[in-house]
C-alpha cells in the first residue's frame, strides 16, 4: 500500500510543478490562468489519495478530505474572479466574438 501512495504522491508533485512550469512558460493571463488551475486540481488530489493512504487513519483522512475539497471549491471561483478582473481592467484583444462584452455594461463597472 505504501507504494501505491508514493506512486500518487509523486504524480501529483509532477502536476503541481507542470502548473507552475505552464504559469512561467505562458505570455498571456488567460493561459496562466488555464495552467493554475487546472493541473493543480489534479495533483492536489492526487497528493491527498496519497497522503490517506499512507497515514491510514481516520483523523488523517477527514483532515485530508476537508483540506481536499476546500481547495477544489476554492480554486474555480478564484480563477473565475480573476479572469473577470482582468478582462475589466486590460481589455484583452479576443480573437473572434467577444461574448461577455454582449452581456456586461463597461460602465456598470465598479471600478471604473
Amino acid at each position: 500500500m505504501d507504494i501505491v501512495a508514493g506512486i500518487f504522491l509523486i504524480i501529483g508533485a509532477f502536476f503541481v510543478a507542470l502548473a507552475g512550469v505552464g504559469v512561467l512558460r505562458f505570455h498571456d493571463t488567460f493561459s496562466r490562468m488555464h495552467a493554475a488551475a487546472k493541473a493543480p486540481a489534479l495533483g492536489l488530489l492526487c497528493i491527498g489519495v496519497g497522503t490517506v493512504l499512507s497515514i491510514r487513519t481516520v483523523p488523517a483522512t477527514v483532515v485530508v478530505t476537508l483540506v481536499v475539497v476546500l481547495q477544489l471549491l476554492a480554486g474555480p471561483v478564484s480563477s473565475h474572479l480573476l479572469g473577470r478582473s482582468v478582462y475589466y481592467r486590460a481589455r484583452p484583444d479576443l480573437q473572434g466574438r467577444d461574448e461577455l462584452l454582449d452581456v456586461t455594461d463597461p460602465e456598470s463597472d465598479p471600478n471604473g
